[in-house]
């Protein structure tokens, strides 16, 4: 089943688009974000195979082009580096960037067109981005190799020179001459999110963030982790609050 992710800051612009989406295949699962917050949140917790995007996210914001900073983004991570994005526009010629710069299939005006759409969402359903279930890292602990699945893995703290990998079974995996630099190296921060410079986050178990206090809550009632004085406006740009 194929997933479309709509990141429009105008709710009645998202439902119409759904509308057509659902008009053109009823079978295609819909999911719209409002801001770049939810968008990261849907694209990491599932695999989205057609992007509809607006170039401008933040009306209040002069020359706002946040919608092109999150495919920016977007293309930085493996699995969606061909994913086919559709541009919701009302500026003036944005193509040249858009094609060549980001890859994206086509783009809508505004006001668009019912079969524009339409016709560049077909199109692009013809894609399917590629789904990966089962990766893994591997820990070395006393000369014997420990292979884990990346989406069992809540998150990790450094305490003494220790990584503590905390499991979503409740189990608590210790690792030592680990560092979390070398943690992200190997993982990537599309999966994983560091908070600190002693905190990686699974981004599959953030519920929420919260900037002004430092915090970021899991899902599930697992509990929470802070956020480091030095990567506050880290998180504040990418995530956009």
């Amino acid at each position: 089943m194929k997933t479309v992710l709509i990141v429009e800051d105008d709710e009645n612009q998202a439902l119409r688009l759904e509308q057509l989406v659902h008009q053109l295949n009823s079978g295609v699962v819909v999911r719209i974000a409002n801001n770049l917050t939810d968008a990261y949140h849907i694209l990491m917790e599932n695999v989205i195979d057609v992007f509809l995007i607006d170039i401008i996210l933040k009306t209040v914001t002069m020359g706002d082009t946040a919608g092109i900073r999150l495919v920016e983004n977007i293309r930085k991570l493996p699995q969606y580096l061909f994913t086919p994005v559709i541009f919701v526009t009302s500026l003036e010629d944005p193509e040249m960037y858009c094609y060549k710069g980001l890859n994206c299939i086509g783009y809508i005006e505004k006001p668009y067109d019912k079969n524009q759409v339409t016709a560049l969402v077909e199109k692009a359903l013809h894609y399917t981005t590629q789904r990966d279930e089962n990766i893994r890292i591997t820990f070395r602990k006393d000369g014997i190799l420990y292979p884990v699945e990346l989406k069992k893995i809540i998150y990790i703290e450094s305490i003494d020179h220790i990584l503590h990998i905390h499991m979503n079974d409740g189990d608590v995996m210790e690792i030592p001459y680990k560092t979390c630099k070398q943690i992200m190296e190997e993982v990537g921060s599309e999966r994983m999110l560091q908070c600190s410079r002693s905190t990686i986050v699974n981004r599959e178990y953030i519920s929420s963030i919260d900037i002004v206090n430092q915090c970021i809550t899991l899902k599930g009632n697992l509990g929470s982790v802070a956020i480091g004085i030095t990567y506050k406006k880290k998180l504040a740009t990418e995530f956009g609050v």
